[in-house]
């Protein structure tokens, strides 16, 4: 087969993908399998081929996979013991309204995003502000909103992947990247606020906010329980328990070690000091076994995808065609056309490896007079990165989706039409402040 057909099956896997699961017609693993695996034998690999590319990407996600399953037993010992039922209480204190409560959750993840990681800010941010959301009557939907968006602008903070990736592309400095797209971040911290003032405004108008005649504290009283939640309350536990969420939460930023293993042992302390008999352990992760079973099947199905796209001929074939048809085109503005179009090219699929190793530093050599590594690079961070808490192939979006107990169609036809709007503001924006060259 040619690069072109090699090209042409890459792109209309992706699209057809995306088409797929925001139909809604499937639960994500299965077009995650079956769309790679058709696009395979359509390439007639060899069996070993085959098996390779596979392998090779189900390997990417086992540590993600180990990740998501302690994170979830973790997160929800600390549920059941009553730890977030305090401390949103505490927290709603000083957060009587809607509004506070939509600009709380921007903040919060502006804060649980600080270490660059989705998994980490979805895992911090969605379990105690959901029993927010809930009290109060507001959706779901509006939390995932917030939280993805707003983890995507911070995204590209220089010890995050992409930006990390893009100074390996260009031998450059991650911190000096920051510097030429940071005028773009704050334009995007600005439209979320922004959008979640609109979504307070939206939420209040469905009737969301604290029903008459109650208090903060009020909502959050034992006597919504039942029996059985009562029963796996730990109170007395509760300064043990914040100080394993804290030591987990700062350990995984500092120490280093694998979070996967940081949730391991959490999980396994909380297990054990809060539900010490056997009986009650066995209860508590077979309570949690939909949820996991759920997050791990898509992991290990997008990894097929994943494998399948990154180590058959078909991104190679994309990268060469796209550089072929804008090295032809060769401007003065070549950044500024691609500025506008990594975020729809983003949202179909395109490879961010290929994007920030190859094509990216490509455009900027081809107008080199015209703009510099560092404004390349902060041109595709903030088009290409903010909506990646939207795209399906984004590993860590998928447990965001599970906490929340929202289906990814959903959250797609939610929150798409904003991730879109910041890619193409921040950029405007920066251009017409001049921190990025027209």
């Amino acid at each position: 087969m040619s690069v072109t057909v090699y090209a042409v099956l890459g792109f209309g896997m992706m699209l057809i993908l995306t088409a797929v699961l925001v139909s809604g017609k499937f639960t994500p693993s299965i077009p995650m399998i079956a769309v790679p695996m058709i696009f395979a034998i359509i390439m007639r690999p060899t069996l070993s081929e085959l098996s390779e590319w596979v392998t090779s990407g189900l390997q990417g996600q086992v540590s993600n996979a180990a990740m998501f399953t302690f994170a979830i037993i973790f997160f929800g010992v600390m549920m059941d013991a009553g730890v977030f039922d305090r401390i949103v209480s505490k927290m709603m204190l000083g957060a009587k309204s809607v509004t506070a409560v939509c600009i709380l959750t921007i903040l919060a993840t502006i804060v649980a995003h600080s270490d660059g990681s989705g998994a980490t800010t979805y895992l911090i941010v969605i379990p105690p502000f959901l029993m927010i959301y809930k009290k109060l009557k507001m959706r779901p939907l509006v939390l995932m909103c917030l939280v993805s968006i707003t983890a995507g602008v911070m995204n590209s903070l220089p010890w995050g992947g992409p930006c990390g990736r893009l100074a390996a592309g260009f031998g450059i400095s991650a911190t000096d990247i920051l510097i030429a797209e940071l005028p773009g971040m704050v334009i995007g911290l600005i439209l979320c606020l922004l959008i979640a003032l609109y979504y307070a405004r939206q939420e209040i108008k469905r009737g969301a906010g604290m029903p008459a005649g109650m208090t903060p504290a009020d909502l959050f009283k034992e006597a919504d329980k039942t029996e059985e939640e009562k029963a796996l309350l730990r109170p007395n536990l509760f300064v043990f328990n914040v100080v394993l969420i804290v030591c987990v939460i700062v350990v995984m930023f500092v120490s280093g070690l694998p979070t996967f293993l940081c949730f391991m042992v959490a999980a396994a302390l909380g297990l054990i000091v809060n539900y010490p008999s056997a009986k009650l352990q066995g209860e508590r992760l077979k309570s949690y076994a939909p949820t996991v079973l759920t997050m791990v099947s898509v992991l290990f199905a997008s990894g097929i995808f994943t494998g399948i796209l990154n180590n058959s001929p078909m991104k190679d074939s994309m990268v060469e065609m796209v550089a072929e048809v804008l090295s032809g085109s060769a401007t003065a503005h070549i950044n500024t056309i691609m500025g506008f179009l990594w975020g729809p090219l983003s949202a179909i699929g395109l490879n961010h490896e290929a994007c920030a190793y190859t094509i990216v530093p490509m455009l900027q050599s081809i107008a080199a007079d015209h703009i510099s590594p560092f404004q390349a690079s902060a041109s595709y961070l903030m088009t290409f990165v903010p909506q990646v808490f939207v795209n399906p192939s984004t590993a860590a979006m998928y447990i965001g989706l599970g906490l929340a107990g929202i289906e990814f169609k959903d959250h797609w036809k939610f929150t798409f039409k904003w991730a879109m709007l910041i890619c193409t503001v921040c950029f405007g924006g920066s251009i017409l402040i001049g921190a990025i060259p027209f």
